[in-house]
C-alpha cells in the first residue's frame, strides 16, 4: 500500500469574509491551485436545478478540474442545461419533488416522467427513499408496490437505478428516534438488500456510501453480498464528518478492495436562492472533499455542520467538523475520481 501523504496548509486563511460556507475565510480560487491531483474528475452525484446557477457551477467545475457531472435535474430543465454543459453533464431521472405533497408524485406522474427522461436519453433513474419520506407520504417504503412499479418501468426503458435509503447516524439519534415511524438504519438497509436481490440484473448506485460511511465493515459486506451494487461518496458535510474519523489504513483498504465500485460525488445543490454566497457554496464542497481525499490536512472544515449542534447543543450553531485528510494514493484516487465512474458510464451507455 502506498503510504505517501501530501502535507497541506491552506495559504489563504482569513483572506475572505466568513460565511457558513467559508468559516476559514479561504480564497477558493487560490486554494484550488494548491491541490495535487491534476487529472480530470467526474462527480457522480449533484443536483443542478436552474440555468443561472448552472453557469456559476460550471465556473467552479472548471476551477476544481471537474470534467463531467451527473445531475438529478427536473425534467423540464434538461434541454437548457444540456445547452450550457454540452457533453459535460449527464442526467439522472427523478420525480417532481416540487410536487412531493401531491398524491401521484411517486406513482402515475413519476411513471410518465421516467418514460420522458428515457426519451431524452437518460440511463439512470433515482428511487429516493430516505426515512424522512414518511413525513409527507405516511407508510412510504422503497418496496411499496406503487413505487416498485416505477422500477419495472425504468428497467423496461433500459435504465439502471440509483437510490438513497439511509441517513447519518446523527439523524437516527435525533430526527428519527421514533423507530416505529421511521424504522431503523438496519431496516432500511434490509429493504435495499431485498431489492438488490429482486433486481439482481440491474446495476444500482447507492448514494452517500449506501448511508453507511460510519460503518465500513457493514458497507464492505454489503458490496461483497451484492455484486450489482455501486456507491458514491456524496453528501459533503456527512462525508467530511465521518470519513475524517476513519483510520486511514482501513479507508484505503476499503477503496482498494472495490476499485471499480466507488464513485466520487459531491451532492452539490444549485438554485437561484444563494445570492452572493453562491460561488463559495459550490467551491467549498469541492475544496473540502478534495482536501479530504488528496491531502494530509488536519483542521476545521470550512463548512458549518448543523449536526454537531443537533447532537451536542453545547456546540455553537455554526460549528464545523474536524477535517482529517486521508492522502489517498494517486492510483486509488484515479479510480475514485474518474475511472470507476467513466467505466460504469461507458457500460450503461452501450447496453
Amino acid at each position: 500500500m502506498n503510504q505517501t501523504t501530501f502535507a497541506y496548509t491552506p495559504a489563504s486563511i482569513n483572506t475572505k469574509p466568513l460565511t457558513d460556507h467559508n468559516r476559514l475565510g479561504l480564497d477558493y480560487h487560490a486554494e484550488a491551485d494548491q491541490l495535487s491531483f491534476a487529472a480530470p474528475i467526474w462527480d457522480a452525484h449533484s443536483h443542478i436545478n436552474t440555468p443561472d446557477s448552472a453557469r456559476t457551477f460550471l465556473k467552479v467545475m472548471d476551477l476544481y478540474n471537474i470534467e463531467k457531472v451527473w445531475s438529478m435535474t427536473q425534467l423540464e430543465n434538461l434541454p437548457a442545461l444540456r445547452d450550457i454543459f454540452g457533453e459535460r453533464i449527464e442526467f439522472i431521472a427523478v420525480p417532481n419533488y416540487y410536487a412531493k405533497d401531491e398524491p401521484d408524485t411517486f406513482t402515475i406522474d413519476w411513471y410518465n416522467r421516467i418514460e420522458k427522461f428515457a426519451d431524452f436519453g437518460v440511463k439512470i433513474a433515482k428511487f429516493w427513499a430516505a426515512p424522512r419520506a414518511v413525513d409527507f407520504l405516511p407508510g412510504f417504503d422503497i418496496q411499496s408496490p406503487g413505487y416498485k412499479k416505477g422500477m419495472h418501468i425504468a428497467r423496461d426503458t433500459g435504465m439502471m437505478f440509483m437510490t438513497h435509503i439511509g441517513d447519518p447516524d446523527t439523524w437516527f439519534a435525533t430526527h428519527y428516534k421514533d423507530t416505529e415511524k421511521y424504522g431503523s438504519k438496519s431496516s432500511h438497509r434490509q429493504s435495499l438488500e431485498d431489492l438488490l436481490n429482486e433486481f439482481s440484473d440491474i446495476p444500482w448506485i447507492a448514494a452517500h456510501m449506501a448511508g453507511n460511511p460510519e460503518h465500513l465493515n457493514t458497507l464492505t459486506q454489503l458490496l461483497i453480498d451484492h455484486p450489482n451494487l455501486y456507491i458514491d461518496t456524496s453528501a459533503t458535510k456527512w462525508m467530511i464528518r465521518e470519513l475524517s474519523k476513519q483510520p486511514r489504513a482501513e479507508l484505503l483498504t476499503f477503496l482498494e478492495q472495490f476499485p471499480d465500485r466507488v464513485f466520487f460525488g459531491s451532492d452539490i445543490v444549485t438554485d437561484d436562492n444563494h445570492g452572493a454566497d453562491e460561488f463559495d457554496l459550490y467551491a467549498s464542497r469541492y475544496w473540502a472533499l478534495r482536501t479530504l481525499w488528496e491531502t494530509a490536512y488536519a483542521g476545521p472544515s470550512p463548512i458549518v455542520d448543523p449536526d454537531l449542534h443537533l447532537v451536542d447543543p453545547s456546540q455553537p450553531e455554526n460549528a464545523t467538523a474536524h477535517l482529517q485528510g486521508q492522502s489517498v494514493p494517486a492510483s486509488t484516487l484515479q479510480n475514485l475520481y474518474h475511472d470507476a465512474a467513466k467505466n460504469f458510464f461507458a457500460n450503461i451507455y452501450t447496453t
